[in-house]
């Protein structure tokens, strides 16, 4: 057995559990015995002094000298019945014996360090004294005591306290017996084990003996038989060279029909690349518009498998726009365009999307003419010319809105007619008025300006200098905070620097468009905040308002060119061009804007900008 390491090693462990098992209880029962014992001690204790308190009638009230000497001698006359509790004594808030079981104490004060930093602190204290051991004020025990104190606070207060000595001797004896039994329990239950496990291991030791010389005599079997085969082996020699010979003939038959099957394949292999390697959907009909095949990009686009949609005429594909029609009279040699667009579904059903599909004929070898259709996706594409369209539309109206209030008033301004029946206020309010609506033009053309560089593929210039966040953003709330008045404005700024590396028009373009935005989507009024934080060497503006919220949907398209999340007939003004520009200035820096929304609860827009400027 002890040759073999698998058993040897089982044997080792289990001699290490016999041993660990009676450790276990003299090192980690017993101790935990006996901290049970001292903790149920010392709540008897406190529960005992509460209950004295109580008795007599001493709550909240200070213990003094004097004050408890009759009723306390009654309670002393309790406890001389009860074999567990030795000793009582009252303690004033300094420290002295108002009261002892033992009255030669009375009189005396506790000086020691624990009575004042925990007790008076109105913290429980015990202490274990075993037998022939000073307690805490160093009188030599005979027995094994538990000393606790237990502080009596009032609205806080340190108003005395109660010292309970008890007896533990009897629980500390029962333990040590509980221990001791377990231990030899423990002890007999290992050694069984111990027994147990030999047995084991030495049964183990005979079945693998058995084991051992079974496959002794395997191997002398598989012997004779590798004998046997290999003398059968030379009489299939002699077999197989006969059929080397005929399969040798037929051998250079199917090299050439082999060569043939992969110059096909090959050919095959080109053309399927070729049609994956079109993005766009390309379908192949005969002359009966009978699909003959389709690639990748038009099985993922008609949301149908080449499996399914062989010999399928073209009209159950799910193309609108009657495409059969029209491709009968292209193969009949009418001379209509074979160009136009179709809808299919898209992932919001809301939203289709858009293809654009072209027809050309596919002359073959026979009579027969089939069709080859290349459908492409034109979504985007449709979709910008909606925008420009729209953006056209809204730039005219943007432009003309202010333009025309300058022309008026400019026009009533220089008729010296009109002039001579205007008031000074009247004249200096309609040149306000004039400057305003010339600031709206300059900063919707710059807006278009900024937008065309960077679809030209320029960056934004930054002219960079010492900027204090705090400062701008109340340079630029303060005229909100005059003309706005359904509006009630909280600005939130940081204790810390806020002080940054930037460009200060273009933050305060930022900034004006984030406030300007959560005015305007806030039509009903209520609480914009504004606040400027600093953390990890980065700067936070923050501007939250209560207005109409958007959707997710809404929230992914925030930064695109021309788009407005309200964009009814009454939404308010605007060309769509404020957010996105917002993004180029912070990306020009470096930094990063998040926006979060939900419908009808507002929408907070976060700007994080470094400190410093990337070198």
């Amino acid at each position: 057995m002890h040759r073999i390491p698998f058993l040897r090693n089982l044997l080792l462990l289990s001699l290490v559990v016999t041993a660990c098992l009676p450790l276990y209880t003299l090192l980690v029962l017993h101790p935990a015995y006996r901290e049970q014992l001292i903790r149920e001690n010392e709540h008897e204790s406190v529960r005992y002094a509460n209950f004295l308190i109580r008795s007599l009638r001493h709550e909240g009230v200070r213990i003094e000298r004097g004050q408890l000497l009759a009723a306390a001698v009654e309670q002393s006359r309790i406890i001389k019945d009860d074999p567990h509790l030795i000793k009582l004594r009252f303690f004033s808030p300094g420290g002295e014996i108002v009261f002892s079981t033992e009255t030669a104490e009375i009189g005396n004060v506790n000086t020691q360090d624990y009575f004042h930093t925990i007790v008076a602190k109105g913290k429980v204290f015990s202490k274990v004294v075993k037998k022939d051991q000073q307690t805490a004020d160093g009188v030599l025990t005979k027995i094994d005591v538990v000393e606790t104190y237990v502080p009596f606070m009032v609205d806080e207060r340190f108003d005395g306290a109660i010292e309970v000595y008890s007896d533990i001797s009897a629980g500390m004896a029962n333990i040590s017996t509980l221990t001791l039994r377990a231990t030899l329990t423990l002890l007999i239950i290992s050694c069984g084990f111990l027994a147990a496990m030999y047995m084991a291991l030495r049964k183990a030791k005979v079945a693998l003996d058995e084991r051992q010389q079974a496959e002794t005599a395997l191997r002398q079997m598989n012997d004779e038989l590798e004998d046997r085969v290999a003398k059968r082996t030379v009489e299939l020699s002699a077999a197989n060279e006969q059929l080397t010979g005929e399969i040798a003939e037929r051998t250079q038959a199917q090299i050439s029909l082999s060569q043939a099957l992969e110059d096909s394949r090959r050919d095959r292999e080109k053309l399927n690349g070729i049609l994956r390697s079109v993005r766009d959907g390309l379908v192949v009909t005969d002359h009966q518009l009978m699909v003959l095949h389709m690639n990748a990009a038009a099985e993922e686009l008609l949301k149908l498998p080449l499996e399914k949609a062989l010999g399928q005429p073209l009209d159950r594909l799910g193309v609108a726009a009657n495409p059969p029609g029209k491709v009968r009279e292209l193969l009949a040699g009418a001379q209509i365009s074979p160009i136009f667009d179709f809808e299919l579904p898209g992932e919001n059903p809301k939203q289709p999307r858009v293809y654009q599909a072209r027809f050309s004929r596919l002359d073959s070898d026979r009579d027969e003419t089939g069709v080859v259709l290349l459908i492409h996706d034109v979504t985007r594409e449709r979709e910008l010319e909606r925008l420009k369209n729209a953006f056209l539309g809204m730039a005219a109206h943007e432009l003309n809105t202010p333009l025309a209030a300058i022309l008026g008033f400019s026009e009533l301004l220089t008729s010296e007619h009109a002039v001579a029946q205007l008031s000074p206020e009247q004249r200096e309010e309609y040149l306000h008025l004039i400057h305003s609506k010339a600031l709206e033009l300059s900063r919707l053309i710059d807006d278009l300006l900024d937008i065309s560089r960077v679809e030209a593929g320029q960056p934004l210039l930054l002219d960079y200098e010492a900027v204090r966040l705090d400062d701008l953003v109340r340079e630029v709330l303060h005229p909100y905070q005059e003309k706005c008045s359904r509006h009630r404005f909280e600005l939130h700024l940081a204790t810390a620097q806020t002080q940054i590396a930037a460009d200060p028009w273009r933050i305060r373009q930022v900034i004006n468009n984030l406030v300007s935005n959560a005015v305007k989507y806030s039509p009903q009024g209520g609480v914009i905040k504004v606040g400027v934080e600093s953390r990890d060497g980065h700067c936070r503006i923050t501007v939250a308002d209560e207005g109409i919220g958007m959707t997710a949907e809404q929230i992914g398209h925030i930064f695109d060119r021309f788009y407005r999340a309200d964009s009814s007939n009454t939404a308010v003004q605007g060309v769509g061009l404020g957010m996105s520009i917002v993004r180029h200035i912070i990306q020009a820096h470096h930094g990063e804007i998040k926006v979060k929304s939900s419908p009808g609860r507002g929408t907070t827009v976060s700007v994080d900008l470094p400190q410093r400027p990337p070198v």
